[in-house]
């Protein structure tokens, strides 16, 4: 039975027994729960984790048609879909789950660059990080839904590793984080590679990767959930919790103040250091502990000088002390935006919902050029980046770079949401967007722009709002995470 001596062969720990192996074929793939009997009927054969776990491509294909498991390997810290490497079912291995996990967490764990960990003076291959990433890896197959439309997909990239299955947690992801709570998927899958030695008991694998990454002095782990489709994503970035050029402005402004906080505090002023605010259910994402502790931090920072607080209930963000956060009327005045009722034709031009052409005409312009770089953006000293207040104003090089980018959006009414998220995140870089271009670029509604893309992409981390504490005014505007600087 070739299942029964890849595992025999394949030891994770050299030191480890397996009892499962002592048995005889039969009874060792019985044993793992990848053979059963119906009781009532007397019938009997493998079970369905045992063909995703072990079986050939043909039987998966039968079993679940929508199987799919997928490893890319991408050398840049971009959302594009460009890899070096690739692991998925080409017809040169059997496509299963265990294979699939063979193959992948050795790529995973290739040319790791981590601190090494000392045993009695020895040093030891086997660290907190390459725990994390087996138990990452391991969660991700057995909390999969295989009847779900998105496939398994597991990402390296230089600067995080991604992991995503379809399906939603069947526990809330904050409590998954604090551990003790488990509801999986696939059962019998999970039992099986717990009885080959991989995998941690119920309710304790997502505190192993905090505590993994925590270990490594890395950022905080990002567990969350996306509807549409169903998805559970991991982000896990191996970025430093803190840069050179963060901690030297923690120092200028506090002293030696930030390091006589506690964990959550610490974690908190940082956030708001290096991502220009949080709120508190950023702040939320920070820690496993109970929410109640954070509210209890946030206006305690606020009392010690650490933080500021704008807004009022749920609309309150916290920005470092001495910085200051314009709204968009203090930017903006009291000019008005232009008409969102405007689309693009097939052929590109721009018309508006009476159908007439809007010219080039200067007189159609709501401001002048003034306070505009080269290519037509608003530029402000009081934000970080241009602002595309006004699409007719930008240069024909920009509008048309624009229009590219969106066409596929224009193009066909319905595209998946990850394609969607795709085009607004590649509209989003290099300056803000408000939410009434995006919409008039890939021709869809504002309420559905924000509520499929906009929101969720923000939640994610992968937007950054213009005006944090000023979440749905008209003027908010939207950037690609990568663009912000440290």
């Amino acid at each position: 039975m070739k299942v029964y001596k890849l595992i025999a062969n394949y030891c994770l720990f050299p030191d480890q027994h397996t009892p499962a192996l002592e048995l005889n074929h039969f009874d060792f793939l019985r044993s793992i729960g990848g053979w059963r009997k119906d009781r009532q009927t007397g019938l009997e054969g493998m079970t369905l984790a045992g063909i995703l776990m072990f079986g050939t491509w043909e039987a998966i294909q039968d079993a679940a048609p929508n199987y799919f498991v997928d490893y890319q390997e991408r050398p840049e810290a971009k959302t594009e879909r460009r890899w070096i490497d690739r692991i998925c079912p080409d017809g040169t291995w059997s496509g299963n789950v265990f294979d699939f996990y063979r193959r992948t967490y050795r790529k995973l764990i290739a040319e790791l660059k981590i601190p090494f960990e000392l045993k009695d003076g020895i040093r030891q291959d086997e660290t907190q990080i390459h725990t994390a990433l087996r138990e990452a890896l391991v969660n991700t197959l057995v909390h999969a839904d295989y009847t779900g439309r998105l496939s398994i997909l597991v990402v390296k990239r230089p600067d995080l590793f991604g992991f995503r299955n379809s399906g939603l947690m069947r526990i809330p992801p904050e409590q998954a984080i604090k551990g003790y709570e488990s509801d999986c998927r696939n059962r019998l899958m999970h039992q099986m590679f717990l009885m080959i030695g991989v995998g941690e008991r119920s309710g304790s694998g997502i505190p192993k990767i905090y505590s993994g990454w925590k270990w490594a002095n890395w950022r905080m782990p990002k567990l969350y959930e996306k509807t549409e489709p169903e998805q559970t994503l991991l982000e896990l970035s191996i970025g430093s919790l803190i840069s050179e050029k963060t901690a030297s402005l923690l120092y200028q402004k506090f002293g030696d103040k930030v390091e006589k906080l506690n964990e959550l505090e610490r974690s908190i002023v940082i956030t708001a250091a290096m991502e220009g605010w949080l709120d508190h259910k950023r702040a939320c994402q920070l820690t496993s502990l109970h929410s109640r502790e954070v509210t209890l931090a946030l206006p305690k920072l606020v009392e010690r000088g650490f933080l500021i607080a704008h807004g009022e209930k749920r609309d309150k963000s916290y920005v470092l002390s001495g910085v200051e956060l314009f709204s968009p009327d203090d930017i903006f005045e009291a000019n008005t935006l232009p008409s969102d009722k405007a689309f693009i034709t097939d052929n590109g031009k721009m018309i508006t919902d009476n159908g007439e052409m809007i010219t080039d005409n200067v007189d159609c312009l709501i401001d002048s050029n003034q306070n505009r770089d080269e290519q037509g953006r608003f530029v402000t000293g009081k934000l970080a980046h241009p602002y595309i207040d006004d699409f007719y104003v930008l240069n024909s090089m920009l509008q048309n770079k624009l229009k590219e980018i969106s066409f596929p959006a224009r193009e066909k009414k319905r595209l998946s949401n990850e394609m969607m998220d795709s085009i607004v995140l590649e509209l989003c870089k290099g300056h803000f967007i408000p939410l009434h271009i995006i919409a008039m670029l890939v021709n869809r509604t504002p309420q559905n722009v924000r509520e499929k893309q906009l929101s969720p992409l923000v939640e994610q981390g992968k937007l950054r709002l213009a005006f944090p504490h000023a979440k749905r005014h008209k003027r908010q505007g939207y950037i690609t995470k990568n663009e912000f600087q440290e």
